[in-house]
């Protein structure tokens, strides 16, 4: 069994909600059917360009504000998607968890602003110390995928082989797979728990179906 040495955690999705599903949250509750799609979409992609540091905050709101045709100012928008962000507790008590002999980075896909407000917040800091953040908006990239799954491991001054990546994006994850840098796919937290327990990152007394063989066995 590979060793992995840094557990990089992304923050949008996994330690929280993503600022595109904020967003949604507050234009588009309600929102069915096909112009629906097509409008989160167009939110997913303008929230890429916010995470690369292409759009600003405010111009972030103002053209998804667009996008919906909503009757709301971007100043209120903004205000909404850094209060209404929270922490999913099981995760954060999962990281708390983890031995020590695993370094946790957290992987910051919000506004370096708007993370300082959430941070403060919900308390990340306890779970992430300041020298284990990395801002996707800082390392200036030309698009998220591939480039991110090569400025990682880089950031925490590993090699690629030494880290694995829980990524909501399943398409993000195989394509990190892809390029050499192990992902898992977080879907909830107790199938984390297991898929990091068959890892040896984490401990638990599950009885679970070996991945390997068609018997059940303790983690």
């Amino acid at each position: 069994m590979k060793i992995y040495k840094t557990v990089f955690f992304w923050l949008g999705g996994v330690l929280s909600e993503t600022v595109a599903e904020l967003t949604v949250a507050e234009l588009m509750p309600e929102a069915k059917g096909h112009h629906a799609l097509k409008t989160r979409q167009g939110i997913r992609g303008l929230a890429e360009g916010l995470a690369l540091g292409r759009l600003a905050p405010p111009d972030y709101c103002e053209e998804t504000i667009a996008l919906c045709e909503a009757r709301v100012k971007p100043s209120h928008l903004l205000r909404r998607i850094v209060e209404s962000a929270s922490l999913c507790t099981p995760i954060a008590q999962l990281v708390e968890e983890m031995p020590a002999t695993y370094e946790r980075w957290l992987i910051v896909d919000y506004p370096v602003d708007w993370y300082a407000e959430v941070s403060k917040r919900l308390g990340l800091a306890s779970l992430f110390p300041e020298g284990r953040i990395v801002l996707t908006s800082e390392l200036k990239l030309p698009r998220m995928v591939p480039e991110v799954f090569y400025h990682l491991p880089a950031c925490a001054d590993r090699s690629m082989d030494e880290c694995i990546a829980i990524d909501t994006l399943s398409g993000r994850a195989v394509e990190s797979m892809r390029h050499g840098l192990a992902s898992i796919i977080y879907v909830y937290p107790e199938r984390l728990k297991l898929e990091l327990a068959l890892q040896g990152i984490y401990q638990t007394e599950a009885d679970v179906m070996h991945p390997t063989s068609s018997e059940r066995a303790k983690i």
